[in-house]
């Protein structure tokens, strides 16, 4: 009987789990299982007997947290339509990076394919075909980004039982090395600065001074610069689609230093500006508009570059972000601890800061600081307690210096 009826499901061993025969000989397993309302169903399972009893296994689990049980022929097309319709405080950028991804990756490839039945080995498939093609490793993430996105959502609405990119093995994700940074010796960003184009030269050195990115920069208004306290406010910024957004996180919104020079030079281009009004943007065009992000590197930083000889074939390109990164060095270099230098970078938190300049702040000009420091306080004769701690000197009676070794007492 089996063998006559090669289109009907076949029970297995396990309770529940069904296979049947392709033309080709291959089985096709599948479990059968009830809905959150009561309605029994079947699902197919990529793989062999295995597969079928982890999936069967995960749906049970499911159903005993309590989770919502509704079955779905939805399509990987459908499904990412209402992924992205739920999506209703996206910042426009985000919204069209999903789009291209869905639009030219996602969709040619896995868009016919029902929700539930793409698996990790699909995504992997694609993956691969998609670095042959020569796409970048960022392009390739944004890509999974949006994938995994997608199926959290369907696992949320119980479309189907897990998301296969967490499923993915290490070597099948994408690998994104960091860009080396690109930090400009002194000489340098006096050369850069000496031939900055004059309409880009107010918006290249207040970057270099001030760190701010380059969306930062375009969103600064005249009302933002406090001359009198010495700081750039940074309250918005602007989008490479002309949107004004709100910094992303609350440690965007800061005030940055200003040190008298800037200043100075800010004052000057108030006054040359025909937009020089609160309200005004600090850096635009001839008609009060911001500048164009591309047209900031290409008429502006690559321009100032070429001309003081800073594109060399064996470094990288200098980008508007190396300027931050030049910021971040000289606040290192003069002896700012790392809280201080994550709040004027706009950091989350001191460790990614840490993370992205460990090197600088463990340089040999920092050691040597530290040297410098500990000799004009302790001298010669330091000594160091058990405990590692280098204890306080005091006075004598008769001027001379002695250690205490004793903790001050608590004052309540």
């Amino acid at each position: 009987m089996q063998g006559k009826r090669n289109t009907g499901r076949i029970r297995t061993r396990i309770p529940g789990i069904y296979y049947r025969k392709t033309e080709s000989g291959e089985r096709r397993y599948s479990f059968t299982y009830r809905d959150s309302g009561g309605r029994q169903h079947w699902r197919t399972v990529e793989g062999g007997l295995e597969e079928a009893k982890a999936a069967q296994a995960q749906m049970v689990v499911r159903k005993g947290r309590g989770e919502r049980i509704e079955p779905t022929r939805l399509t990987f097309e459908q499904a990412a339509t209402r992924w992205l319709d739920s999506k209703r405080r996206l910042r426009e950028r985000t919204r069209v990076g999903y789009e291209g991804a869905l639009r030219n990756h996602l969709l040619p490839t896995l868009g016919s394919k029902a929700v539930h039945a793409v698996t990790e080995d699909d995504l992997a498939r694609l993956l691969r075909e998609l670095d042959a093609k020569g796409l970048a490793p960022w392009s390739i993430r944004g890509v999974l980004t949006t994938a995994s996105g997608i199926f959290r959502h369907a696992v949320r609405k119980g479309w189907r039982a897990d998301n296969p990119v967490g499923n993915l093995e290490r070597d099948e994700k994408p690998t994104v090395g960091q860009r080396e940074q690109r930090i400009l010796e002194e000489h340098e960003v006096r050369a850069l600065l000496e031939n900055a184009p004059a309409k880009y030269a107010p918006i290249i050195r207040t970057a270099v001074f001030t760190g701010l990115r380059l969306g930062e920069l375009l969103g600064l208004q005249w009302s933002d610069v406090d001359f009198g306290r010495g700081v750039v406010r940074v309250r918005r910024q602007l989008t490479q689609l002309g949107e004004l957004t709100e910094p992303k996180t609350v440690s965007g919104r800061r005030g940055v230093v200003m040190f008298p020079d800037l200043a100075r030079f800010l004052r000057e281009h108030r006054l040359a500006s025909p937009f020089s009004a609160d309200a005004d943007f600090v850096f635009t065009t001839s008609a009060g508009t911001p500048f164009l992000y591309g047209n900031v590197m290409k008429r502006g930083l690559d321009k100032a570059a070429a001309a003081a000889r800073l594109s060399r074939p064996d470094e990288p390109k200098l980008r508007m972000h190396d300027l931050r990164h030049c910021f971040a060095s000289m606040l290192i270099h003069e002896g700012a601890d790392v809280v201080f230098v994550a709040r004027q970078l706009g950091h989350a938190n001191p460790a990614i800061t840490l993370r992205t300049y460990a090197h600088l702040f463990d340089s040999e000009a920092q050691g040597k600081r530290m040297r410098d420091a500990l000799e004009a306080r302790f001298g010669g004769n330091a000594v160091v307690t058990s405990d590692g701690e280098i204890p306080e000197k005091t006075g004598t009676e008769d001027g001379g210096e002695v250690v205490s070794m004793r903790p001050e007492p608590s004052r309540q």
